[in-house]
């Protein structure tokens, strides 16, 4: 951290709380915010924060956990712990109004997945025919398809039989 500079820990707090509205899936919206608020000015070295950020993608855990050390490297221990405390607060709010949302849509949800799963089952077939174009399959190949997709959503199957059973199959079929 640079000397002159002063952050808090209640800044640091801000800054990851902020920033964690931006991060669906990861941490890629800290980093930009992260280099906006303190590495661009100068109140962290490019050098701690590409430190931090290659730790928390080599220690176990979720990827975002590099932003513990940048709260570290800004305002000690109570940075680190303002960090954390600034990436748990949103994502367990953000949960909490998930979680009751989907226990109120909870029918309408569960009406919709049949519909889903047609829909899924058409992209499925979309991508695997854009692949197999090229190649020479039999009109009995698509068939068996069809029907297996047919079975599949006729006795609501989960489309994790369909993945393990397609490998499966082709596996039998490439050994023989």
């Amino acid at each position: 951290m640079n000397e002159s500079a002063s952050v808090s820990a209640l800044d640091v707090m801000g800054v990851i709380m902020m920033s964690t509205l931006f991060s669906l899936g990861g941490g890629n919206g800290q980093i930009a915010l992260i280099q906006d608020y303190w590495v661009g000015p100068g109140l962290l070295e490019p050098a701690l924060f590409a430190w931090a950020y290659a730790i928390g993608n080599f220690v176990p855990g979720p990827k975002v956990s590099f932003v513990t050390g940048i709260g570290y490297y800004m305002a000690g221990i109570p940075g680190a712990i303002a960090a954390l405390a600034g990436i748990v607060i949103p994502t367990t709010i953000g949960a909490s109004i998930a979680s009751h949302w989907y226990l109120k849509f909870q029918r309408v949800i569960n009406h919709m997945t049949l519909s889903a799963t047609f829909v899924i089952a058409g992209m499925m077939t979309t991508a695997a025919y854009g692949l197999a174009r090229p190649m020479e399959i039999a009109r009995g190949e698509y068939i068996i398809v069809v029907v297996a997709a047919v079975a599949f959503a006729w006795k609501g199957l989960d489309a994790m039989y369909i993945i393990g059973g397609s490998g499966l199959l082709g596996a039998v079929i490439w050994m023989i």
